[in-house]
């Protein structure tokens, strides 16, 4: 199993919903893809109309070794294709315990790893912090020999995402330092884009390109089907198979599997 995570510490950047169309574009493929909702906010849980874990057996409860049973036991089968590990209540309380915890940047890893043989593709959406859950996402998603993995980073055209863009990649450069781990980033992914904005977005636009490296894999621009799509609970590739902006996640979709 191949895991990406989808991380961006600045809130309100699209995460979610690319996760889930990302998601969708790779399953309509007919790869076996994971979601995982690692956000305390469960946008994404709510998003797809899924049912919080119970109480007594969470993914936060199972990355501190508060319960036993098996991952495959948390999961939710909403496609075929596409399955969903929900948050759950407790996942506010992950980062507190993480600190309190031994070895605790790789114990989402060492969870994962109990679905390996599960899926093809895992997609972590990860929450907008840069704590110690964002901390063993990031592990999880490290370079492993004959697995492939690493960050999307979905920003907003807008002067700030430089910044949160710079902050994050220092944290991952101090993780890979500290840890002795390769974790790539894969590239970035503006969305929620509108180019009627005029100036403020295609400067921000061109400025992300300009960087090179990390490079832009795709653009996501603002389109109706996309909140459509999240009203009606399900990826844009299955709302509206034949819209533009399905074509585009599912060219996003080659660009990371390439």
């Amino acid at each position: 199993m191949d895991i990406y995570n989808l991380i961006n510490q600045k809130g309100g950047v699209g995460k979610t919903a690319s996760t889930i169309s990302l998601g969708g574009a790779m399953a309509d493929a007919g790869e076996r893809v994971l979601l995982i909702d690692l956000d305390p906010q469960g946008h994404l849980t709510d998003a797809l109309g899924v049912a919080e874990s119970p109480e007594e057996a969470t993914l936060s409860r199972a990355i501190l070794g508060e319960w036993q049973g098996h991952p495959r036991d948390l999961v939710v089968a909403y496609r075929e294709h596409l399955h969903v590990l929900p948050t759950a209540l407790d996942m506010f309380l992950l980062d507190r315990g993480l600190y309190m915890s031994q070895g605790r940047e790789h114990r989402l890893a060492r969870v994962l790893q109990n679905l390996t043989d599960d899926y093809d593709v895992c997609l972590i959406d990860c929450p907008p912090s840069l704590g110690a859950t964002t901390d063993a996402a990031l592990i999880a998603a490290r370079h492993r020999p004959g697995h492939r993995g690493g960050l999307i980073v979905p920003v907003e055209a807008e002067d700030s995402s430089i910044r949160a863009l710079r902050l994050l990649l220092r944290q991952v450069g101090t993780l890979c330092q500290v840890m002795d781990v390769d974790i790539q980033v894969l590239g970035l992914l503006p969305s929620r884009l509108d180019l009627r904005d005029g100036l403020m977005t295609t400067s921000v636009l061109q400025a992300l390109h300009d960087l090179g490296s990390p490079p832009v894999l795709a653009e996501i621009r603002k389109r109706k089907e996309v909140r459509e799509a999240w009203r009606a609970k399900v990826p844009v590739t299955e709302y509206a198979p034949d819209s533009e902006v399905a074509q585009w996640f599912r060219e996003l979709a080659k660009a990371v599997r390439a």
